[in-house]
């Protein structure tokens, strides 16, 4: 079975100097992510995420169109939220649920979208709860 718990830990244990920055600048969402009873941890492989092990062992990805930027305080640097729920920690996953995404409907113009994480909390939740693809799911799994 697979421990949620240790993977985390071990992924933390790597932890280097753009993990570290990364999560200084995103310690917000870490820690609404772990209040929700997900475990975060910061990604950098192919571009800056914060995912979440949900206790089935699925993923959240929390990114910004395709990844976080590491000025998130620069103006229009971060421009919503994109959130998916993935199987496993790849490129290609077998599925991918889009969860929730704040992102403006025309980023070319420069608008910023809902930052607000309270939102972003309860979708990513809500959709725990309801997602057709989880072993909690209505569906009961894939």
């Amino acid at each position: 079975m697979f421990d949620v718990t240790a993977e985390v830990a071990s992924i933390r244990a790597t932890y280097g100097p753009d993990e570290d920055r990364a999560l200084a600048v995103y310690s917000d969402v870490h820690g609404a992510l772990e209040e929700a009873g997900l475990h975060p941890y910061v990604e950098t492989r192919g571009g800056l995420a914060i995912c979440a092990y949900a206790d089935d062992g699925t993923l959240f990805v929390v990114a910004c169109e395709d990844s976080l930027p590491l000025n998130r305080w620069a103006p229009r640097a971060l421009a919503g939220w994109h959130v998916s729920h993935v199987p496993e920690d790849g490129p290609a996953p077998a599925w991918r649920c889009v969860v929730y995404d704040s992102l403006p409907a025309c980023p070319c113009r420069y608008e910023v979208g809902d930052l607000r994480l309270e939102p972003l909390i309860e979708a990513a939740t809500a959709h725990l709860a309801v997602c057709s693809r989880t072993s909690g799911g209505a569906g009961g799994g894939a």
